[in-house]
């Protein structure tokens, strides 16, 4: 199969998942499609680098390329700038698991749409250590920013939700 007929493919049957990717990046849901287009011409473009490894393989690469496509965005509006300031304003301490007891019981669209209501920095943050299993690290180095701001932002966005949760629930 060749590069434009195993897109096309891929555009038809994962293509809801791939723009769901671009919108945990990117706030605006027009932003977010012109992400999830650009994904796709720099898929074509760099169809060569693909390599199949099964079942799968292909919209894990598509999903890497749209998270990628979204975080060059990300970059170029350069919101990473505000990584340097911490927050003075307190948050509560947040557990791991505190958290994962509270987000079972709410609705996926709900908790997504708490997702994109957080600042720019601290969803680009969350979605890339808990859903693209990166380390502080490396999203340190992928936004220009310090390790201990990574790990900042991650805590700040689940403090953030937590909030967003209680809020949720006592509605």
């Amino acid at each position: 199969m060749d590069g434009i007929e195993a897109l096309e493919k891929a555009y038809k049957k994962d293509g809801a998942y791939l723009l769901s990717v671009c919108r945990r990046y990117v706030r605006d849901a027009d932003t977010a499609r012109d992400m999830f287009q650009d994904g796709f011409v720099s898929a074509y473009t760099n169809w060569s680098k693909f390599t199949d490894r099964g079942p799968g393989s292909l919209k894990a690469w598509l999903a890497r390329i749209m998270a990628n496509t979204c975080l060059m965005y990300l970059r170029k509006r350069d919101p990473v700038r505000e990584a340097d300031e911490i927050d003075t304003v307190p948050l509560k301490a947040v557990s791991d698991d505190s958290l994962a007891g509270s987000i079972a019981g709410i609705k996926d669209e709900d908790l997504y749409n708490m997702i994109l209501d957080l600042p720019d920095l601290e969803r680009t943050v969350l979605n890339m250590f808990v859903f693209e299993g990166f380390s502080h690290k490396d999203i340190a180095h992928l936004l220009g920013i310090k390790e201990s701001a990574s790990a900042m932002r991650f805590y700040r966005a689940k403090a953030h939700l937590a909030e967003m949760i209680e809020k949720y629930e006592k509605r």
